[in-house]
């Protein structure tokens, strides 16, 4: 009969079945037909004692045999097979243990009747091994174990075996169950080290892994020893040189697991894929790229599972927070500006590739509530962003600047000390710091290897266009392929759809999160009162704003910006993706863009602008706007408000406490051109801008100067800068092209001839900007002034508009023009017909207003009476349209007509107290400024408040209302006048 089918009628027959079946011993020194261990102290079975009290000694017996051939009882036929053969004289402990249990667990029919107790038998035996290894000494108990673990994985039986033995282990962990683990998880750490990220075998031990999680006690034996401050022996490079703190995190068993990627792990590592980069196809690359995503897709999920199964006791979720807030500080330098000329960098912290994994994990651990008015947001707790508590694993936060000003010495009220953070608070704040560090710092990297490389293509193609191809050039096209394969690599990863989508579903969260706490009125401090999210339902805000959002790091904001300016420039088509969240992203973009009460930068301010710049121009052709803009034109409840905020951001660049770096503010100025253009396509938009002109006619002469007449200043402001420049640095261009043309420069030393070539460089690239931008503000200025024009007349803007033409008008189509000519003026941008044009059409949105005609003949400067003759003629030769050529010379006579009073009141012989001190015009409405003691033209006071609302004399705070009026001064001017007329 099979030995399966045998049903023991006795005590003495089932002793003898469960040697013979499950042990593979016997106590019969007779040859058998298969291989059995002869125990030879436990003699004959004994009918008179208890079946498993034999079978414990025989175990015992069985387990202390030193050589196990010695006590072979062989077969007397080959009938056995190896395999049977091999599991008799297995002499390693615990294989030996888990193969009983499993044969015990195959023949359960067989020994139901004692099952139980046998069961309970092997798992004591193993523990027994397990916590008195001195029992063993000849034997790597811990290898052992984790060579089951291994095996474990298609067997389920064994899977049963160590989850029993488990069981009993950590019931209560003593010192020695925690060393024995310790080994184990070494063994581990060592297997894992060669591996790479698409390696089957690194998800298997992954699965070990979150196996053994649901016991908190070896969650906790993990990350104690995946600490760096733990004496753990590691076995690695740690051995040989002393690690940095941050970078030790890596060289732990956790870190192993994270810094597994297809990013290098050192910087002096290459870059895996995209070799030959030039020879490559867009197919190609995108074949690649898809090589990339399917085992980093798999190997980024098995690596979630892990740290979900990690966090799910709260016994030990606060050691993995502990964890990776630690690792976070030690490794906060790494988030500075990238330096490519300091690559140490990256044998100081953890690699890139780590970060990028951990960043995953906890975008996938925040997948639960982010989403758009998910009422788990309100358990975000803001005070977490300030709490010096050990409850706080970010101790980073409360150090990052905030969005508005923070009360000093906030984290000390009793009512933030005392509070405990929940899981939820924890996992969205660390989501968004290693947002921060891992693919905010990944684009700019990636940003700056793009321009590496521009500059290397440069040069190489320079030098063989100047000496050919030589040992340089071959140099230089050797770091050009190397950089154009780290740039594919980085935007690879970085363009990961299921990074791409996780990011969103967070920053779609964190704006409406974000926008609730900009609604919440002054008096309530906790977000956690409400039972559900603010919705937006009325502009502008006009109540003050709640302090918690003094809590928040701005770096929440900059981490959604971030997103919006990468798709903008490496993924453009992702942008349909967000078309169900670009509500939210509007809404956003709308409350904290044009209120610097709740968002004090204004570089953040202005990178908004920016982000929705993007939104509205995505998809975009030159005769119709964008899918998301037409769907926000038309549908977005507080559209109407778009035009007031662009403008507010506009202004608030410049305002007071708010001033920027001089030529950056252009940078953020930028975005508010193309928003401009693109709301005047919509009659409902341009409906708005006109209120707020009409508005500012209205209270023109009010102490705070309206918003739109501020807008108009700064827009004039900007256009005679950015034209003035623009063209000067034309005619700087000229003059270095005609110097270099000459053939000087080639007998001037190499280093003299190399500044010479950066100056050419950094000269027309200022030009080009400059062009760039002069360009756009002049378009806008003549768009809006097309339908717009009596706010422009009022006596602080007519005549320096009119001055303004005048003089781009005179330097471009007057004797002097030829000086601007270069060579190749398109790679400048620079369009002089264009710009003509444009000119032209201002004029002539003001050709009825008979004030903007006297100050345009007024103009002692530039106007001359041939100037418009002049440009007609450049219109002519551009095609302009006949009709409005036509009108132009037509305006040009009439202003011929007007009689200049400037000759008669520019007298070289007036008193200096009638003289403006700021612009040495003779003054028509003198006033004092009260702390400077200066008297300036009204006008001129005027004109200067709507940009900079300081005393020019002393940088005082000034307001118009506190200007004095200087009426006796003003009667004496006028019979001045009076008297020199006569």
């Amino acid at each position: 009969m099979p030995k399966s089918s045998i049903i023991a009628t006795n005590d003495s027959l089932l002793c003898k079945d469960i040697l013979d079946i499950i042990l593979l011993c016997t106590t019969d020194v007779e040859a058998t037909s298969v291989s059995r261990i002869y125990l030879a102290e436990l003699g004959s079975i004994n009918p008179r004692k208890k079946v498993i009290s034999q079978i414990d000694e025989a175990l015992i017996e069985r387990l202390q045999i030193s050589d196990l051939l010695s006590q072979l009882v062989e077969p007397t036929n080959a009938s056995e097979t190896s395999e049977e053969r091999k599991n008799v004289i297995e002499n390693r402990c615990l294989h030996y243990l888990s193969e009983c249990y499993q044969r015990l667990t195959r023949e359960r029919d067989a020994f139901e009747s004692i099952f139980d107790d046998l069961q309970t038998l092997f798992i004591n035996h193993s523990k027994t091994a397990i916590t008195t290894p001195d029992m063993y000494r000849s034997q790597d108990l811990a290898k052992q174990w984790f060579e089951l673990l291994l095996e474990s994985r298609d067997k389920s039986s064994l899977r049963e075996y160590i989850g029993q033995v488990n069981k009993e282990l950590l019931g209560s962990v003593t010192h020695e169950v925690k060393r024995f683990y310790r080994h184990v998880f070494r063994s581990m750490y060592q297997a894992i080290q060669p591996l790479d990220y698409f390696s089957e075998e690194l998800i298997t031990y992954i699965t070990i892994l979150i196996d053994l999680s649901q016991h908190s006690a070896l969650v906790k034996i993990i990350f104690e020893i995946s600490h760096p401050r733990s004496s753990w022996d590691r076995f690695s490079i740690s051995n040989q040189i002393q690690l940095p703190p941050g970078k030790k995190f890596e060289d732990t068993l956790v870190g192993t697991f994270l810094c597994k990627s297809s990013l290098p792990s050192l910087p002096v590592n290459p870059y895996p894929f995209f070799e030959n980069p030039k020879s490559l196809s867009e197919r190609m690359i995108e074949m690649t790229e898809n090589t990339i995503y399917q085992p980093l897709r798999k190997y980024q999920e098995y690596l979630t599972q892990l740290f979900k199964a990690f966090v799910r006791n709260a016994d030990v979720r606060n050691d993995v927070l502990q964890w990776i807030g630690d690792c976070f500080h030690e490794n906060q330098e790494k988030n500075k500006e990238y330096s490519p000329d300091d690559p140490l960098l990256g044998f100081a912290f953890v690699s890139d590739g780590f970060f990028l994994n951990l960043n995953i994990v906890l975008l996938q651990l925040s997948r639960p509530f982010a989403e758009a008015y998910s009422p788990k947001l309100l358990k975000i707790n803001p005070v977490y962003c300030i709490s010096q508590t050990t409850h706080v694993h970010l101790k980073e936060l409360y150090n990052a600047k905030p969005m508005i000003s923070r009360q000093e010495g906030i984290e000390r009220d009793s009512n933030i000390s005392d509070i405990t953070f929940n899981f939820i608070t924890e996992s969205f704040f660390m989501a968004h710091l290693s947002c921060s560090y891992s693919v905010n710092r990944l684009r700019r990297i990636l940003g700056k290897t793009s321009e590496h490389y521009s500059r290397i293509k440069e040069a190489y193609q320079n030098t063989v266009q100047s000496f050919g191809e030589n040992d340089y050039t071959t140099r230089l096209a050797n770091v050009m392929d190397k950089t154009l394969t780290a740039f594919y690599n980085i935007r690879c990863v970085l363009n990961e759809p299921c990074l791409l989508e996780l990011s969103n579903a967070l920053f779609t969260a964190t704006c409406t999160w974000l926008v609730h706490l900009a609604l919440l009125p002054i008096t309530n401090q906790a977000s956690s009162e409400y039972e559900k999210l603010n919705v937006l339902e009325k502009l502008p805000l006009k109540f003050p704003p709640n302090r918690q959002l003094s809590y928040i790091p701005e770096f929440l904001v900059e981490n959604v910006i971030s997103y919006f300016k990468f798709l903008e420039i490496y993924n453009s088509r992702y942008m349909q993706s967000i078309i169900p969240s670009v509500n939210e992203y509007v809404n956003f973009i709308l409350v904290f863009m044009g209120d610097s009460s709740r968002l004090r930068s204004p570089h953040l301010r202005g990178s908004l602008a920016n982000m929705f710049e993007t939104i509205l121009s995505f998809d975009k052709s030159d005769d119709r706007p964008g899918p998301l803009a037409e769907m926000i034109f038309r549908q977005h409840p507080f559209i109407e408000h778009i035009p007031r905020v662009s403008l507010e951001v506009f202004v608030s660049i410049e305002l007071t406490g708010q001033s920027v770096e001089f030529y950056q503010k252009f940078n953020y100025r930028r975005p508010m051109y193309a928003i401009l253009e693109c709301l005047w396509a919509y009659e409902n938009q341009r409906e708005q801008l006109q209120k707020l002109a009409a508005y500012a006619e209205r209270h023109i002469d009010e102490a705070e100067a309206p918003l739109f007449l501020r807008f108009i200043n700064l827009l004039i402001n900007d256009a005679n800068f950015l034209l003035d420049e623009a063209i000067s640095h034309m005619a700087q261009l000229r003059t270095i092209q005609e110097e270099k043309e000459s053939g000087n420069w080639n007998n001037l030393p190499e280093q003299q001839r190399e500044e010479k070539e950066t100056s050419l460089r950094r000269t027309g690239q200022t030009a080009r900007f400059m062009n760039i931008m002069g360009m756009k503000t002049l378009t806008i200025l003549a768009m809006i002034t097309e339908e717009i024009q009596s706010i422009f007349c009022h006596q602080a803007i007519c005549s320096r508009l009119a001055a303004m033409l005048n003089y781009f008008l005179q330097r471009l189509v007057g004797p002097d023009r030829r000086n601007l000519k270069v060579r190749d003026m398109k790679d400048y941008q620079f369009e002089p017909q264009k710009l003509v044009s444009k000119v032209s059409d201002i004029y002539l949105n003001f050709a009825d207003v008979d004030q903007f005609c006297t100050d345009v003949r007024n103009d002692g400067m530039s106007y001359k009476d041939e100037l418009f003759s002049q440009a007609a003629e450049v219109l002519e030769r551009i095609g302009h349209p006949r009709e409005r050529i036509t009108r132009f010379i037509q305006l040009g006579e009439r202003i011929k007509e007007k009689v200049t009073e400037s000759a008669l009141d520019a007298l070289e012989d007036a008193p200096d107290e009638y003289v403006d001190p700021i612009t040495a015009e003779i003054m028509d409405d003198p006033v004092k400024l009260p702390t400077s003691g200066k008297i300036v033209n009204y006008t001129t006071i005027y004109r200067h408040l709507l940009s900079d609302q300081f005393d020019p004399f002393n940088r005082n705070p000034l307001r118009m209302q506190d200007v004095i009026r200087q009426t006796e001064l003003k009667r004496e001017i006028e019979r001045w006048k009076a008297s020199n007329r006569q």
